[in-house]
């Protein structure tokens, strides 16, 4: 199977595009701002179009500055702010109104197998990844690593 290599402001265009228009997308991840749970250029995710967000969703948002990112949903605020932090970091944060969230991951698919981010394994360890942020930084240290040597 070929691949096809787009500038991410055109191929995010689109996505955004399709999702508005209730199409299910999957694409291949970027970036290790999402490790451990998905990893850059070996994953890829399903999205659908977005419903209500809810802390713990890993969300598709585009950003004031125009930038896209697949990020987790950390804070919603009353007035309908989105704060989104990737896994993978350690701090900084961004944030967007709710109706800059595209899609929802429904789908990580890792190594040709299907996960479900809704599930309760990956909220429980979500919700331990968020404890251990003061650790973040030498815990992904030994995961990256160890992750060089497996891929």
């Amino acid at each position: 199977m070929k691949k096809l290599v787009l500038p991410n402001e055109i191929l995010m265009g689109e996505v955004e595009r399709l999702l508005s228009q209730g199409t299910t997308v999957t694409i291949m991840t970027k970036g290790n701002s999402m490790l451990p749970f998905i990893v850059g250029e070996r994953d890829s995710v399903i999205l659908k179009p977005y419903g209500e967000p809810c802390v713990g969703d890993i969300a598709l948002a585009h950003l004031d500055n125009g930038a896209y990112v697949l990020h987790r949903i950390i804070g919603i605020s009353d007035s309908g702010m989105i704060t989104l932090m990737g896994d993978g970091n350690i701090r900084g944060t961004e944030y967007c109104h709710a109706s800059k969230l595209c899609g929802k991951a429904i789908t990580v698919i890792r190594k040709g197998r299907k996960c479900n981010p809704d599930s309760k394994s990956w909220i429980f360890m979500f919700r331990l990844w968020r404890k251990m942020l003061p650790l973040r930084r030498y815990i992904l240290a030994v995961y990256r690593r160890l992750l060089i040597k497996i891929i």
